[in-house]
């Protein structure tokens, strides 16, 4: 027989209140997050948000807690390395999502390798250059500008904290950005990878990344009630993405960038999408188990599933552009779920002559800068401008009948 449920506050005749199941005040708490890890917080005079300690159990987390609640904030003396180990869990933690701490988690070994036994004043402009000069050599930009980024956060809270006068890397730049080594089809190419994906399980996924545009991740987390078939119109919602300890999960599309919300789909990816929905049912009924699949606690009946209802790893969607690129006679090297992107915005851009700023909300860009980066060919924009600027500048071909020509006849 189950006891007798107590609350946690109790008043006995005497008037002694007791608190059964709670920490004293100011001891903090301890509970687990929905991916299973441990998180052992606490608080302090003046500090809006409380501190947080994680762990892979309930003793690591009390454990960190203890060590760090011991470490009181950095003060004059003290190496950039303790600046960052401070930060790192005592500050950036309140203000991003765990999987973006755990990526900045991961770059401090590197920084703090190469400055850590450093006082942040001692740390010098020509040094972050060199650093950042010698990871470009091993990383791509992409991840040079992540580590910069990283440390410069870091120095931030250093300059706030009085223990340095400057922020060195703030006025640090790297080198122009080059082209990327992924690979953008044509339009014809794209039609023609298109046609060969219709025989392939997965193949509406990669339709979706070769007329849309979208991120492997978001096509993967895309459900059933997601996509109105009368109208076309989808919400994107959530994304299916790797979480370090804990594997593949689904999480909500963060509603800042340019992805969350309402897209279109385009009618082949609807026929594509109606031939899925009949294979899984067929997938539904000769699987022995069909796994539960949640979001925030929540079942999602995802398009895109495994033969056993989980979520799809993302390299069966590669294989997938890999088989389908094989069959349309079209070079697969390089050609990765991300190509998708780049040949959407490129044959926008070069072929439709659509603005960068249109094309930034089809593939969910929230800056059209980072979409201007991913064009691959210009096409014949450079001598339609030119024609243009002829046109109404030149008086020579403002005259009529006049014909402008550009090289060879």
């Amino acid at each position: 027989m189950a006891g007798r449920r107590r609350g946690k506050r109790a008043v006995t005749p005497d008037g002694t209140v007791t608190v059964h199941g709670k920490n004293a005040n100011g001891e903090g708490s301890v509970y687990r997050t929905k991916d299973g890890r441990w998180v052992a917080a606490w608080s302090e005079p003046g500090r809006k948000y409380p501190h947080q300690a994680t762990g892979k159990t309930r003793e690591e987390a009390i454990r960190r807690r203890s060590e760090r609640r011991a470490q009181p904030p950095p003060t004059d003396g003290q190496t950039l390395g303790e600046v960052a180990d401070w930060w790192l869990h005592n500050v950036y933690k309140t203000r991003v999502s765990i999987d973006t701490w755990h990526k900045a988690e991961e770059r401090l070994p590197r920084i703090k390798k190469e400055f850590g036994h450093l006082l942040p004043s001692q740390v010098t402009y020509d040094a972050v250059v060199e650093w950042l000069a010698a990871l470009l050599e091993e990383f791509k930009r992409g991840t040079v500008k992540n580590y910069r980024q990283t440390l410069a956060l870091i120095f931030d809270d250093a300059v706030r904290r009085g223990l340095a006068q400057g922020n060195p890397v703030r006025t640090t730049d790297l080198p122009a950005r080059t082209e990327s080594d992924g690979r953008a089809l044509d339009s014809k190419e794209a039609r023609a990878l298109i046609t060969a994906a219709q025989d392939l399980r997965l193949g509406a996924a990669v339709v979706i990344l070769y007329l849309m545009g979208w991120r492997v991740s978001e096509v993967l987390g895309l459900a059933w009630d997601d996509i109105d078939f009368e109208t076309g119109k989808v919400t994107l919602r959530r994304a299916s993405v790797y979480r370090k300890g804990v594997g593949r999960i689904l999480k909500p599309t963060a509603k800042s960038d340019g992805a969350h919300g309402e897209h279109w789909l385009t009618p082949t990816c609807l026929e594509f999408l109606k031939a899925r929905r009949a294979a899984q049912l067929s997938e539904r009924a000769a699987a022995v188990h069909w796994e539960t699949v949640t979001c925030e606690d929540r079942p999602v009946d995802l398009v895109f599933t495994n033969l056993t209802g989980g979520l799809v790893q993302r390299y069966r969607v590669q294989r997938a552009v890999e088989r389908a690129a094989e069959a349309a006679s079209i070079d697969a090297n390089g050609l990765a779920t991300h190509g998708g992107r780049r040949t959407v915005i490129t044959v926008l851009w070069s072929e439709g002559n659509e603005s960068v700023e249109d094309i930034a909300e089809l593939v969910g860009h929230a800056d059209p800068k980072t979409t201007a980066g991913y064009v691959k060919r210009r096409g014949k924009r450079p001598e339609r401008i030119a024609r243009r600027s002829a046109q109404l500048l030149d008086p020579a071909a403002s005259q009529v009948g006049m014909t402008v020509r550009f090289g060879p006849a």
